[in-house]
Formats: structure tokens, sequence, C-alpha cells
């Protein structure tokens, strides 16, 4: 009677079980994803970025650099770097967005780091991979990825 009863609980519990689990590493990495964000837009803040010609790819290699090399894969982040005239034009990261709602290419993006004192948006996702697409609470997410998102607004420092 005890298998029975086990057998009737076991697929819905291992479900949630799998389900916490999941949901507790897509937040840990977003987490981690926000402070690789914040330390390699440090190099655009100061100045770094300006001065050695830093690109957009070789951002992304920064944001990979202050991740775990296991859990970080350039070629799944997406970024967009824009100078704006106010800390209120600052706005969400509807931009990396066409609009089908579809995440637009790397070329389709702005690059564009601003001068010394300029106000700078950057924003970032990372398309973590999930273990099944029945997990997956993030309904506009593309199949079995969850769209990681980070955005930090700053004003660059006065480097010239």
């Amino acid at each position: 009677m005890t298998a029975v009863e086990f057998s009737m609980v076991a697929l819905p519990f291992f479900i949630i079980v799998f389900g916490i689990i999941e949901v507790g590493v897509s937040m840990l990495v977003n987490r981690m994803v926000d402070n690789s964000v914040i330390s390699a837009a440090r190099m655009i803040r100061t100045g770094q970025a300006h001065t050695s010609g830093l690109t957009a790819e070789q951002f992304k290699t920064q944001i990979c650099d202050f991740m775990p090399s296991f859990m970080c894969d350039a070629d799944r982040i997406v970024v967009e770097v824009d100078s704006v005239g106010s800390f209120a034009d600052a706005g969400s990261t509807d931009s990396l967005y066409d609009a089908e709602g579809n995440l637009k290419d790397d070329d389709d993006l702005a690059y564009n780091i601003g001068g010394a004192g300029n106000i700078v948006i950057v924003k970032v996702i990372y398309k973590w991979p999930m273990m099944t697409s029945a997990l997956n609470l993030a309904l506009d997410d593309n199949g079995t990825e969850r769209y990681l998102t980070s955005t930090l607004v700053f004003r660059n420092e006065p480097w010239e």
C-alpha cells in the first residue's frame, strides 16, 4: 500500500523539487550576471574602454571573464550600450527586441560608450539554458532558455 501511495505522489513531488532547484539556480546565475555586468561596465565608466577601443564582442568577453568559465558562453549574451541625454531617458530593455518580440541581432543593437561625463545605459540579456521547458516559468522566453536581464545606468567619470 505504501508503494502505491508513493507512486501517486512521486511525480508531482519530484517536479516540484526540480522546479525549486531550477528557479534557485537561475536566480543565482542572474545575480552573477548582474555582478559581472557591474564589473565589466566599470571599464566604460572609467574611460578604459574608450582609450583601448573596446568593441561589443570584447565587452561580452569581459562579462564572461567575471563569471565562472563553465557558466558563461559569450554567444548567449546580448548587449546594448548607449549614451543618453539624461537619467530620465534611460528606458527599459524593450530596445533589445524587434516589433515581433524577438531578440535583435547583434548588428542591430547600439554600442555607444559615450564620452567623459555622459550618461550610459548598459542592457544585457543572458540566455540561460533551462533543464526542461516544462519548468520554464517565463512564458515569453524562447523554448528551454530563460532570459536573465541586467541593466545598469551610470554617468561616466571625467577621464579627459
